[in-house]
């Protein structure tokens, strides 16, 4: 829900008392308190009758018609034929692979010949009506010529569905070779053996937020906030953006940054090193770039996407390990591969999709004995696991989804070793032997901000599930975060409220390091909080302090990231939209893109009515 149709919704609270309304403020002049409460006391009637947090999965839409952008590349010979080739989401239950026949493909009201397939399926593990009967994605395949090969000679077609049959058939699927060509500049260079499409298919952001690809819905960024990155110094002058739009502004400009376009006077030594180095990948950053892309809908933000992911892709090795770190599964990930196969089409991903799952085939079970274990280990493991069985369906990968997220439940649940006296609810508490030594080795905490990326997987897991138990999970986790929550001095001046860095099970710190104000992981910590709200909502189990520790929490990010902002660096070698470290961008933004979605679809409080234009 957009925030206009929610201010509409409240105007229908609010006009069929207009009349009475009008009345008791003539009586009661001078007593405005007085009638605050009444409204407030109507208002809140009215919300506790009617609200219901909007469905986690899309409406389903059975017909419709969709506008996308095709935007040549450089691999594209002006004036000839040339296969584009893209796949096109579909929220659940809006199109069987039978009725791909009614999926057509025209041009100023004319069609164009298409190959139609289905990528994916939508697949449920738990519900047999709902797994394997709709097309999740579909692939389609088009000719077409173009003047240039810059965004200036892009065309608009339009893709229906639901109607009258496919009348014009292009007969067989195109290959990698034919569509597919070597970059040779921009942001890779020949050397690097990384492919790309020689034509690009643009969706627009309002359907690609549908959570069909990345699992959760997601607002779209505001008609302001443009593809061009902002001028620093404007935005260093705004000190907090409303709603949640310093967040998109943050994310698309810091990714310039993360991929070398921040400002030409930034020097070599000073931007960053993916094309050798490690660290800008941990948190998967190329899914992280696909996450933009669906907040967005910028073409820039797609392309460097899918050529990060192609990167990616050429350096998993036989183990599923990224081999700029090999040996290390907190850089093997499936999530990435699985957007740049189903926005391609391109088999090529699909290998790699289970090498990357099958690096993480440990021990599901958390035991005192296990040896090495945090949260951001299991979400990693939960994440490819999820997404390799949504790709290939198998018993075994199904069965692994249930295993992993079996063992969550049981963990948080508080198996036996954790003390359960005093025990605050929702955390996955280990030892901190267990953790690299974060904490006292005998100890037993748990991690908010590692916590924070296993909500995310989570939540993939929850898509094909439903279930109550795993919303409940979600529910907890929520908990568990504000309850590490500190108010205290920022690092950046004034007061702000973030979470500890570890918390023990009893709530108590238990490692100097929890003194720390853990303020850059607040954007993260508040969208896993937000979403623990949304699915209180759901399970009308709310937590009554967890949407202003949201709010509060969302706060203090807003009013520290300004402090990344200098426009001042250039002249000294450096980023204006400052990143540190390089792997940062991709833990605050890749996990939090549905924070904005989470709230306004399960914001029900008064409070929040009234800041919205109720009053």
């Amino acid at each position: 829900m957009d925030e206009r149709n929610f201010r509409t919704k409240i105007v229908v609270f609010r006009d069929p008392f207009g009349a009475l309304g009008a009345r008791v403020r003539h009586q009661m002049s001078g007593a405005r308190k007085q009638w605050k409460q009444l409204a407030l006391s109507l208002c809140m009637l009215f919300t506790q009758l009617i609200w219901a947090a909007e469905s986690f999965v899309a409406p389903a839409l059975s017909s419709g018609s969709l506008a996308v952008q095709l935007i040549p590349t450089p691999g594209v010979l002006p004036n000839q034929p040339t296969v584009v080739s893209f796949g096109l989401p579909f929220p659940r239950g809006s199109i069987t692979s039978t009725g791909l026949s009614t999926l057509r493909v025209t041009l100023n009201g004319q069609e164009i010949a298409a190959y139609v397939s289905e990528l994916s399926p939508w697949r449920h593990r738990r519900n047999s009506a709902l797994d394997g009967t709709s097309v999740r994605v579909a692939l389609v395949q088009i000719e077409r010529s173009f003047s240039g090969t810059t965004p200036a000679a892009a065309q608009t077609i339009t893709v229906h569905w639901g109607g009258s049959p496919r009348s014009l058939h292009r007969p067989n699927r195109a290959t990698r070779a034919e569509t597919w060509y070597p970059v040779t500049s921009g942001s890779f260079q020949a050397a690097d053996n990384v492919l790309e499409p020689k034509v690009y298919a643009v969706l627009p952001a309002s359907w690609l937020g549908q959570g069909v690809l990345r699992a959760n819905r997601t607002l779209a960024f505001d008609a302001s906030n443009l593809e061009a990155r902002d001028n620093p110094a404007s935005n260093d002058a705004i000190a907090t953006w409303p709603g949640y739009t310093e967040a998109d502004r943050a994310f698309k400009n810091n990714f310039y940054t993360v991929v070398n376009r921040d400002d030409p006077a930034v020097t070599p030594a000073n931007q960053c090193p993916y094309r050798v180095g490690f660290e800008p990948w941990l948190y998967d950053r190329a899914a992280t770039m696909f996450a933009l892309y669906f907040k967005s809908g910028y073409y820039t933000a797609l392309r460097e996407a899918i050529q990060h992911a192609e990167f990616y892709r050429a350096r998993v090795n036989s183990e599923g390990h990224f081999s700029l770190k090999p040996g290390d599964k907190k850089y093997a990930y499936s999530e990435s591969l699985a957007y740049a196969y189903w926005l391609t089409g391109d088999v090529s991903f699909l290998p790699e999709i289970n090498r990357t799952a099958d690096a993480h085939n440990n021990n599901h079970q958390w035991s005192t004995s296990l040896g090495f274990w945090t949260e951001r280990m299991v979400a990693f493991k939960l994440m490819a696991h999820t997404v390799a069985w949504e790709i290939d369906g198998s018993a075994s990968r199904r069965a692994s989804v249930d295993a992993i997220v079996s063992a969550l439940a049981a963990h948080q649940n508080g198996l036996p070793g954790i003390p359960s006296s005093n025990r605050v609810d929702g955390g996955f508490y280990h030892l901190g032997s267990q953790h690299d030594g974060d904490w006292v080795a005998s100890s037993y905490g748990a991690s908010p901000w590692m916590t924070a990326l296993l909500s995310d997987a989570l939540r993939r897991a929850y898509q094909s599930d439903e279930s109550i138990s795993s919303a409940d999970m979600l529910r907890r986790i929520g908990s568990f975060l504000r309850s590490g929550l500190r108010v205290g001095s920022s690092a950046f001046g004034g007061m702000s409220t973030a979470s500890r860095y570890v918390i023990g099970y009893d709530g108590q710190d238990i490692a100097g390091t929890s003194a720390s104000h853990d303020e850059d992981h607040a954007l993260d910590i508040a969208a896993a909080m937000a979403w623990g709200d949304y699915f209180g909502v759901q399970l009308n189990q709310r937590d009554p302090l967890l949407s202003a520790a949201v709010r509060d929490t969302y706060l203090t990010f807003d009013r520290s990231v300004n402090d990344w902002i200098r426009p001042q660096n250039p002249s000294s070698d450096l980023p204006a939209f400052f990143v540190i470290h390089w792997r940062k961008w991709a833990w605050e933004h890749r996990t939090s893109d549905g924070l904005a979605f989470a709230v306004q679809s399960s914001t029900s409080d008064t409070q929040t009515l009234f800041a919205n234009g109720f009053e």
